[in-house]
């Protein structure tokens, strides 16, 4: 039950990630493509560098992050990182660490997830599964 939980929320998630925006299209997010074996994992360490900012430290195995213009290889497990807040605000990280502004987050309980994305915005999967990592901050007034 959980595992179906889990996918109609990413299915309803990758409905918002599709954008109407011209020029540099992300409209292929939502989009899942199965990851290569040896399958990557996620982590993230999260630190409160002070009021107005939090380090994001993303431990990553068997997946190598290249740049946003760059071309992902297929069968590869390339690409960036997707991180969602309140399902609302989306931000393509490309670093292993990541400085998030206070300002992004509401003031009390914030949702992170964390997915890994190819270089053509396919979110990838492990037996149809999306390969993602949640955390929560909580945002004082």
């Amino acid at each position: 039950m959980m595992k179906s939980f889990v996918t109609y929320f990413f299915l309803l998630v990758s409905m918002v990630l599709i954008p109407i925006a011209s020029g540099l299209s992300h409209a292929n997010h939502g989009k899942m493509v199965e990851a290569a074996s040896p399958y990557p994992t996620i982590a993230v360490e999260l630190k409160n560098q002070n009021l107005s900012s939090y380090i994001l430290e993303f431990k990553l195995t068997n997946f190598e992050l290249i740049p946003l213009n760059d071309s992902s290889v297929i069968n590869k497990n390339e690409g960036h990182i997707l991180l969602l807040i309140n399902n609302k605000k989306k931000i393509m990280i490309t670093e292993k660490n990541y400085t998030l502004s206070s300002d992004l987050l509401n003031t009390g309980k914030n949702e992170l997830f964390v997915m890994l994305m190819d270089s053509k915005h396919f979110i990838f999967t492990k037996d149809e599964n999306i390969i993602y990592v949640p955390k929560l901050i909580y945002k004082e007034k």
